[in-house]
């Protein structure tokens, strides 16, 4: 290759890696949550009736701008809470009966991914199901 077209060939490709091309992908952030919205911090957990429905608090961040998806989950799976949509950022969910064992804590779970390889786990505070009045 002439020395003219290799130092262009050069040229051409520092543009091209200044320009962003190569970066590397940051993971996304969760700013808030997961967690029911308005619930008081406290140690110990948080207590709901059965068949109450929760609305879900989740603030996630990405600095490269990527979109962002979501799936929700609850532990144990049984008795099993109800989501709105657990691919959305914000679902409610429906509290479900109370676990044989009254002080077993279910946890709702979160993964935030960011389609470039990105991916999180968000955890709630513990939620323990009280029986319906």
């Amino acid at each position: 290759m002439p020395r003219s077209r290799s130092f262009m060939f050069v040229l051409l490709a520092l543009g091209l890696a200044s320009t962003g091309c190569y970066s590397p992908n940051h993971q996304p952030v969760i700013i808030a949550g997961p967690r029911p919205l308005g619930s008081p911090s406290t140690p110990g957990g948080l207590k709901f009736e059965e068949g109450t429905v929760i609305q879900l608090q989740l603030e996630v961040t990405d600095q490269d701008n990527d979109e962002i998806f979501y799936r929700w989950r609850q532990a144990p799976e049984n008795p099993a809470g109800a989501f709105s949509d657990a691919n959305i950022a914000t679902p409610t969910w429906t509290v479900p009966s109370p676990p044989e064992d009254p002080k077993e804590a279910i946890h709702l779970y979160v993964e935030v991914e960011d389609g470039n390889g990105g991916v999180l786990l968000g955890q709630s505070p513990a939620i323990y199901v009280l029986p319906k009045q």
